[in-house]
């Protein structure tokens, strides 16, 4: 395990000691906070939270755009032993009555650009009993829950800040449900640490790198920059999205060395106009995931080394290729790394022989590496950690070398534009619709990588459009999660039990029943 003084609240309260006037993490707006800045301000956030009665133990709801500010409150929850709980900024609806609702907060921290959210659902809420709000008036008030602008909020003196141990819970980010509702994932500082000592790997970089890190801190992608930049005492960048267009500019402008590219972000990166300069920068360290299909091609041209990894919010990084560039190459997404066991197993969790297909199970040698479990949802822990090993879910194979393959998910989650979609979920929401009588939610393969939202639909009578189901969602569901595409069917195919066939479904070849909706440049 790591020591006390290595988890991160407390290693960014001793850089900002040791080194309080370097800079520690800019937006792309030209903020900038030293360390003593964020030090400052995570101090005030603590006595702003100890002033609204949040003690040791207490979750703490938090949906803020990814800043130096979410940080800072991020960081003030722990040092008052508290739990931080990041919503996802596009959740509305019962997305958000759910996550709510089930950490059992009393307090939120919100923008202003969302409080409307929370007044849409204040009755369904009744946990929570006040928003703290960032970043100017709201645009609606709510009823029954207090709301108080932050900074309006008298400090209430913390003798002592806690220093939080390797153990301690740092977060419960949620995850998408793939056979029930999202989940939230108890994540401890030691898994925080090892995350981001291995995405990508600590090797080769120091004091003076700058990451980039253009992915929300409600994921562990925008977590583990965080945590990164800390233990080596650099610097990180933040975009509060991921722009292709803008991507090598920001690297340009803040001498960035170490980036993310995850999802489909490598693939526009890949596909950007070659430019005499493209391998001009700073940028020397990029975690890829997956890898565009011609990763050697993309080193050359960028003049980058790549790593991947074997990854999941409830996992350290077990799997990685390091900077092993010919593993890479293959395909593979790395060995298994000091520390972790890893198996392949069939459906009865026994091991499957050496190249053969089987699902992808994980342990760690040290305690606290690995989530400590589904917070409020004991079965779905126990069903994760059966026979004492976490199982993810996804499909793999291992050469006899030792590298592993990721092949596939046996899971009826959607990955799109670096999010999960809960099929379930999304098909709850369609099936409110007054005019659909049955319905399933698949993803199918993307232009530019990972996948597309299709729904297949039933409908209840012939009033039912495709517009009008988007129009009917888009009030309801993120963004993210609107259909690409929508399929009018007489009926589902179903197995002899009555379970939807998802399999015969995404086999159907596009024809003219398909819609497809045209995104909004």
């Amino acid at each position: 395990m790591i020591d006390r003084s290595e988890v991160l609240p407390n290693r960014l309260a001793a850089r900002a000691a040791a080194t309080p006037q370097r800079v520690y993490v800019r937006a792309v707006d030209g903020e900038a906070w030293t360390y003593a800045d964020l030090e400052e301000r995570v101090r005030m956030w603590a006595t702003r939270l100890a002033g609204v009665s949040v003690h040791p133990g207490d979750r703490v709801i938090v949906m803020l755009p990814s800043s130096a500010t979410a940080i800072a409150v991020w960081l003030a929850i722990a040092r008052l032993g508290g739990v931080e709980v990041p919503v996802n900024i596009a959740y509305r609806g019962r997305f958000l009555v759910h996550l709510v609702t089930n950490a059992g907060a009393a307090v939120a921290v919100v923008d202003a650009a969302f409080v409307d959210r929370f007044a849409e659902v204040e009755d369904e809420i009744p946990d929570c009993q006040q928003v703290l709000v960032v970043g100017g008036p709201p645009a609606a008030g709510l009823a029954r829950i207090e709301l108080r602008p932050a900074a309006d909020v008298p400090a209430s003196p913390v003798p002592e800040l806690a220093e939080p141990d390797a153990s301690e819970i740092a977060t419960i980010l949620y995850t998408s449900g793939t056979t029930g509702a999202s989940k939230g994932v108890l994540v401890t500082w030691e898994q925080v640490h090892w995350t981001a000592s291995r995405c990508p790997p600590l090797e080769g970089r120091d004091e003076s790198d700058v990451f980039y890190s253009p992915f929300p801190l409600f994921h562990m992608s925008g977590k583990l920059a965080v945590c990164a930049a800390a233990i080596l005492g650099g610097e990180i960048v933040i975009r509060s999205s991921f722009s292709t267009s803008e991507f090598w500019s920001d690297v340009d402008r803040y001498g960035v060395t170490t980036a993310l590219l995850i999802g489909s972000t490598a693939n526009f990166v890949a596909k950007l106009p070659a430019r005499p300069e493209d391998a001009d920068h700073s940028l020397r360290n990029v975690l890829i995931a997956p890898p565009p299909d011609d990763v050697a091609a993309f080193n050359r041209r960028f003049g980058v080394r790549c790593s991947a990894v074997f990854n999941m919010t409830e996992l350290s990084c077990p799997i990685s290729t390091g900077w092993d560039q010919e593993l890479l190459v293959r395909g593979s997404v790395g060995r298994v790394q000091p520390g972790y066991e890893v198996r392949l197993v069939d459906d009865l969790d026994r091991p499957v022989v050496v190249g053969e297909i089987g699902e992808i199970v994980v342990r760690a040698d040290e305690p606290w590496r690995l989530m400590q479990g589904y917070w409020g949802m004991p079965d779905m822990t126990v069903e994760a950690w059966r026979n004492l090993w976490f199982h993810t879910g996804d499909l793999g194979r291992m050469e006899p070398d030792g590298a592993y393959f990721f092949l596939d998910r046996k899971k009826d989650a959607i990955r799109r534009r670096g999010e999960n979609i809960s099929s379930m979920e999304l098909e709850a929401e369609i099936a409110e619709h007054e005019h659909v009588l049955d319905v399933a939610v698949v993803g199918v393969p993307a232009e530019l990588g990972e996948e597309d939202v299709k729904a297949f639909v039933v409908p209840r009578s012939q009033a039912f459009t495709p517009e009008g189901l988007i129009a009917f969602l888009e009030p309801r569901v993120p963004a993210f999660m609107l259909p690409r595409y929508v399929v009018v069917l007489d009926e589902l195919p179903r197995t002899p039990t009555e379970k939807i066939q998802k399999h015969v479904l995404k086999a159907m070849s596009p024809d003219g029943h398909t819609w497809e909706r045209r995104e909004r440049p």
